[in-house]
């Protein structure tokens, strides 16, 4: 008696009896776009806005994860701080952001200065 194939619960489609390999690519074929790529597509900002989301603001420092912006907060007492609304979303005031990357810009400066000295 043949076997029709195995039963992949993760992405609920019929499998033939291969490898391993053969499997693995055949999941990623159906896999949703994230998995394939590993990145999202960033959240856009509007050009009149005074506050961005916390994912937005992440985008903005290179695609960081919540988790690195929580330890970079912790790290930097100058990092602009996060305003809560309704308890829980997380918004960032753009006027502060930019001042804090001028910031930034100068302790560079200062650095490479020091460093050529």
């Amino acid at each position: 008696m043949a076997t029709a194939g195995r039963r992949s619960a993760h992405h609920d489609l019929e499998l033939p009896n291969l490898n391993n390999a053969t499997r693995v690519s055949a999941r990623l074929e159906t896999a949703r776009p994230r998995a394939l790529f590993g990145l999202r597509a960033p959240v856009p900002v509007p050009a009149d806005a005074k506050f961005i989301t916390a994912r937005q603001y992440c985008d903005r420092l290179g695609g960081i994860s919540f988790t690195t912006l929580a330890r970079m907060l912790a790290r930097d007492p100058d990092m602009p701080r996060p305003i809560y609304f309704a308890n829980r979303i997380r918004f960032f005031e753009l006027a502060a952001i930019e001042a804090y990357e001028r910031l930034c810009e100068v302790r560079t400066a200062a650095k490479a200065l020091t460093v050529n000295s």
